[in-house]
Order: structure tokens, then sequence, then C-alpha cells
């Protein structure tokens, strides 16, 4: 995707933008994010803000609306998420200003400090979550069963498995099939836990990026940490009890162990 400039957007959104926020002195682009035309730290008069949108033209528009919705609920339920400040639909865009969280990106690797952090955070918002604040949202199963994964490995890159995939690779569609039955749930789940999206300050971690977000169990985000880490060094049985206390782990834990393969 084209990244635009500051400079790029038209002028009565660039107008629009700074009436919110204050008049721009100078735009610094991200160093990560791939889903917005535009997205940029707006370093102003009245103090700096990330802006970040694409025009309504774009798929991914809807995509920026749920993130907005999800958002502005997050907004008043938990201190974990940057706050939506304000949104600009005008000159055929829709851009969104957040709070600036500050931080790094978190360090997942055996021995971190940030682990301990991430993992408490997790644990707090599932709990925060649980019902969910935004009312609507589609269910994390759907999705599941709509991407089916491993079957489309199976059927367009069986080449690019790898021995123990192709050795294993009936009880990995048997997953794909049988995950969705234990999706369904009641609580926000983020969907995409990765470093990118975990901003580290001290002993605070915010979780950004909340374009993906459905509804389902509470320990899907603890669950999906797992492979970060194993992915980081970690052996699985290492990585699975650092979650394993979790508030959504300890809610839902029989059926996260139905799917362990020992």
């Amino acid at each position: 995707m084209h990244r635009r400039s500051w400079e790029e957007l038209p002028t009565e959104l660039r107008q629009a933008i700074e009436a919110e926020c204050g008049t721009v002195l100078r735009a610094e682009a991200p160093s990560a994010g791939r889903n917005s035309t535009f997205a940029a730290f707006l370093h102003t008069v009245d103090g700096t803000v990330f802006v970040k949108g694409v025009p309504d033209y774009d798929r991914l528009v809807t995509v920026h609306e749920h993130e907005i919705q999800i958002n502005s609920r997050l907004r008043d339920a938990v201190r974990d998420a940057p706050r939506l400040l304000w949104t600009v639909q005008t000159e055929g865009w829709l851009l969104a200003g957040y709070e600036i969280v500050p931080g790094e990106h978190a360090d997942l690797t055996p021995g971190s400090p940030d682990v301990p952090a991430v993992v408490e955070a997790l644990s707090r918002l599932a709990q925060q979550l649980t019902p969910s604040p935004a009312p609507g949202v589609s269910p994390l199963s759907k999705r599941y069963a709509r991407l089916a994964g491993w079957q489309w490995l199976a059927d367009h890159h069986v080449d690019q498995l790898d021995a123990w995939e192709k050795q294993h690779l009936d009880l990995l569609l048997h997953f794909d099939d049988e995950v969705p039955s234990i999706l369904p749930g009641y609580s926000l789940v983020h969907g995409d836990i990765h470093q990118l999206n975990l901003l580290v300050h001290g002993d605070q971690v915010r979780l950004i990026d909340w374009a993906w977000s459905r509804t389902g169990p509470p320990w899907v985000d603890a669950a999906l940490l797992v492979p970060r880490l194993i992915a980081e060094g970690r052996e699985p049985a290492e990585a699975e009890r650092l979650v394993s206390d979790t508030w959504g782990m300890q809610h839902t834990k029989s059926a996260v162990e139905s799917l362990i393969v020992v």
C-alpha cells in the first residue's frame, strides 16, 4: 500500500485535522503498520497525536470503521489501550486521531522483563473485556471458519510444507474443522497478538491496533501469545506455562486443553 505523506493530503482534509489537534508543525511516519494509506505522528502546537486512515473507497475502510467503533468503547472500559480522541470524515477520507502511547515494541525473548508485564496485561484485559463492552461485534468463530488456513495450504501450497507438517496434515486439517466449535464466547478479544502491537513502557503495557478484534472466549489472546514466545526461543511447554495462570486461561482451561497435541 502506498503511504501518503501529510503534504499529499487534500488541503481541506488537513484543515479539518488541524481543527481537531492544532496546527501541524511536523509529521513523522511510523516504523510499522501497513493497513493505512495515511499514518503519522503529527507534532502540533498543542502536542502530538497519532493519526491514521484510508480513503472512503479503500477496501480496508470497513476495518478502520471497526477499529474506531472498538476504540470508542475501550475508552471507558480499559487503560491498556490507546484512547480514541476524534475522527474526521471529509474529502473522501476517514481518519482517526489516537493518543500517543509511549514505549517500545515488546521484547519476547527468554529472560526479557517485558514478558511478565505482557502476560499480566493480557490477563487483566481478558477480565476487563468479559463481557464485551462493544455490542454487535462479529464472532471469532466465524472468522476462523472462513480462513481454514491449513486447508488452504493443502490445496494451494502443499509443496511449501515441511516434513512434520506433511506428516501431520490430516491432524491439522481436523483442527481446522474443530477449532471454530470452541471459539464461541462473549469476551472482546484483540485477535492479533504480536510484538508490534505490544508497546512496553516500564511496567506498563499498551495493546494497540484493535482492527481485527472479535468476540470469543477470554483465553484467546493469551493463547495467541504462545507461538510468539516459541518463535523467540522458548520450548512449547514453557511458553504454555507462562500464560497458564492468566484470567482467561483459568476460566476456560478445559477448552484449551482439548486442543493440545501430546
